[in-house]
């Protein structure tokens, strides 16, 4: 049987994956952006997009493999 949290764990680790996966987009479009000759701040945006999302991704997977404590 599908449950509302189970949808809710399973959205939550897409929405988790596809951060990582927009920040990384960005850095390799940054990157060849800039050696086209535009400016250097694209590929330092995405870097740093690319990196939090990743520390949010991670903090969350692994808040998620802790067991949570019997009551």
């Amino acid at each position: 049987m599908v449950t509302l949290a189970k949808i809710a764990r399973q959205a939550d680790v897409f929405l988790d994956l596809t951060g990582v996966a927009v920040g990384s987009l960005l850095l390799v479009s940054g990157i060849e952006t800039y050696r086209d000759g535009e400016s250097v701040g694209w590929p330092i945006a995405g870097s740093v997009l690319f990196l939090i999302n990743l520390w949010v991704a991670c903090r969350r997977f692994v808040r998620r493999r802790k067991p949570s404590p019997s009551s």
